[in-house]
Formats: C-alpha cells, structure tokens, sequence
C-alpha cells in the first residue's frame, strides 16, 4: 500500500529546518539532485552529463565501465555522453526528430546517433540491422518492451540489458520475457535524478557478464 504524507506534518517546526537545509548540505547537493532538479537536466555536482538512472545504480555502474566495452541506446542524450567517456563505442537511436538536432553536434567521434522514426517496425529492430553484438543494451526510451525482446539477440556472451523506469507496470512483461531467457534481475530501486519519487532501474545479466557480477 502507497503510504501518504499529511499536510500536517508540514507545521513541524524540526521539519521544516530539516528540509530547507537540503538545499545546502546533504545527499540532494552531494549528488547533483538539487540542479538536476532546478534544471531539468541529469547532471552530476559539477555540472557534468549523467544518466537519469537511479542513484542506486549509478552508484553501482561507478567503476565498471570499461575501454572494451560496446553500447547499445535506445534514447539518447546526457547519458549517451556519459558513456562516451567510459567505454569503447556507444551506438545511439533518438526518435524525437528535435532532441536529436539539439544534441548531435555534440556527439564525440566514438559515438554514432541516428534520428529513427516510431512508425513501423523501424525503432524497435534498429538494433537488429547493426553488423556488431553489444556488451551493454539500454532500453530508456519508447517501446520498451519490444526492445528488450530483441536485444537478446544482438547481446555479446558477457552481455547485458538495462530497464529504466522498471517500477512501471507496463514494462511487467519485458521483466518477465528476460527473466524466461535466463536473465537474472537487480533491481536498484531508490530515488533518480531530479525525481521526487521511487523509482526503479532494473539490470538483467548471466553468469560472466561483461561488469562482473
């Protein structure tokens, strides 16, 4: 059962200190949540492009990304610039025809962006035309299921796949289609960058992956 607040609450003096003191010091400024939130960006303290994932998993991701490791991302942005820095190549689909204007200028070289259309089949079996497996698939964009459905089959044997947003009910069933491929499931649930509510990133991996769980 979702538990609720009371507005109440809000009249408690020690309350009321407490909260205003999280614009200053504590783990909404440690982490970046403060200007992410303010901004509307997925940014970390210092003002530099994260993923708007969960903090619990970024906290995990912290140190596992490697030079030989290849990406797969439907939905890019921040985090797409993110990975750049860490792993080999990173190989990007946008469906929004402005977002991806806005942002391919600033793109580095080991990264390849292209704006992919909703209608059809197209997005969703993007990833099936490219010539390379992925170590690492990131489904954080539209039609989450079906993407998922189809990275299993452009996984490398290390691979594995990330759902954003897993907390969702209409992603059950991409939960349940890789749990019945043999995935294992973590899910880092917590609160994400500039959200206020719970939220869940959902990492799905075999014996051997590619961040050595």
């Amino acid at each position: 059962m979702e538990k609720k607040g009371r507005y109440s609450t809000l009249l408690n003096t020690k309350l009321v200190k407490g909260l205003l003191s999280l614009a200053f010091k504590g783990y909404f400024v440690e982490t970046g949540w403060l200007n992410s939130y303010l901004r509307k960006e997925s940014i970390d303290p210092t003002g530099e492009p994260i993923p708007w994932l969960t903090y619990s998993f970024l906290d995990f991701l912290d140190g596992r990304l490697t030079k030989k490791l290849n990406i797969f991302e439907y939905g890019a942005g921040n985090s797409t610039l993110y990975y750049a820095k860490y792993v080999h190549t990173v190989t990007s689909i946008e469906h929004d025809q402005g977002w991806y204007d806005r942002i391919k200028n600033q793109m580095p070289t080991n990264v390849s962006i292209k704006n992919i259309s909703l209608d059809n089949d197209e997005y969703i079996n993007a990833i099936l035309q490219e010539n390379q497996l992925f170590d690492i698939v990131i489904v954080d964009a539209r039609k989450r299921v079906s993407c998922c459905k189809n990275a299993i089959h452009k996984l490398s044997e290390s691979g594995i796949i990330l759902l954003d947003d897993s907390e969702r009910s209409d992603y059950q069933p991409a939960i349940e289609f890789l749990i019945a491929q043999g995935f294992k499931h973590i899910p880092f649930s917590g609160i994400a960058i500039g959200a206020i509510h719970r939220k869940s990133t959902s990492l799905f991996y075999k014996e051997n992956n590619c961040l050595g769980i």
